[in-house]
């Protein structure tokens, strides 16, 4: 495979290819996968109803 500067040189498209659609995929793919962390772990904690973040204080049994 060819380096950006020489396919850039030869005129080859495949730059294109390496310099903006890969990272554009590659950041994609990992915002796709925070999201999805993030909306399982919101999803785990509405299901336990005993959860509770750091600033809160947990509920006191009566």
């Amino acid at each position: 495979m060819m380096s950006g500067a020489q396919a850039f040189d030869e005129g080859s498209d495949s730059w294109i290819l390496q310099l903006i659609v890969f990272p554009l995929a590659a950041a994609a793919a990992g915002i796709v996968s925070l999201l999805l962390k993030q909306r399982k772990r919101a999803s785990a904690q509405g299901r336990h109803p005993n959860s509770y973040d750091i600033d809160q204080e947990p509920e006191q049994p009566r």
